[in-house]
């Protein structure tokens, strides 16, 4: 029975660590060749795996996408977790908000822009927002709840969000320095703990 049960923690162990193998190598192919490029068979050969192999684990293009949107996803939220506990352990008024700000900003600023495409892939599996979606859903409801200025909270979402869709739809006129500036604006006015008055402190409920 031991010995069933640590072929079956193997198994699931060699498959995990396969499939995020997988999901590198598309990530690398996607850096590489852009969204429009992005095949099935090149990820394979990047992965050092048969297509048959990775047809296992991802079944479909629009899943391999799906996990690679999840894995960046996930990493925004570990290090948003990480700068909130850093900042609260520093005393910050609003460690929520200032560890949101820091890590929107290093990972907008400081990283590459979306990939070439990569519109085109969500009109196809418009599925692939799904992770987004969860993402957000959780981070308003924990600003509802937790936010010393909830307001001034979803205005700051709101910004970034803007940020963010300016550059998905590469429609965006600022530089790097200019949208810089405005998250380091941002920043400064949630380490004062107040933005003045701007009226009221509760943030509206969804109907």
């Amino acid at each position: 029975m031991a010995r069933t049960t640590q072929k079956k923690q193997g198994a699931t162990k060699r498959g995990a660590e396969t499939r995020t193998r997988i999901v590198e190598a598309a990530i690398e192919v996607v850096a590489e060749q852009g969204a429009r490029k992005f095949s099935l068979d090149a990820v394979a050969q990047k992965a050092g795996i048969s297509k048959g192999g990775l047809l296992y684990n991802f079944p479909t293009k629009a899943a391999l996408m799906t996990a690679m949107v999840a894995r960046h996803v996930d990493g925004f939220s570990r290090h948003f977790q990480e700068e909130r506990e850093r900042f609260a352990s520093e005393g910050h008024p609003d460690p929520l908000m200032r560890g949101y700000l820091e890590t929107f900003r290093f990972h907008l600023c400081r990283k590459s822009r979306p990939p070439s495409g990569f519109l085109a892939a969500i009109a196809e599996a418009p599925e692939l927002l799904d992770p987004v979606r969860e993402q957000n859903a959780k981070l308003m409801q924990t600003i509802r709840e937790g936010c010393k200025d909830p307001g001034f909270a979803m205005m700051t979402f709101l910004t970034l969000e803007g940020i963010r869709h300016a550059r998905l739809f590469d429609v965006d006129e600022m530089s790097d320095a200019e949208t810089l500036a405005v998250i380091d604006r941002l920043i400064a006015l949630t380490d004062r703990g107040s933005v003045g008055d701007t009226g009221a402190r509760t943030a509206p409920q969804p109907g």
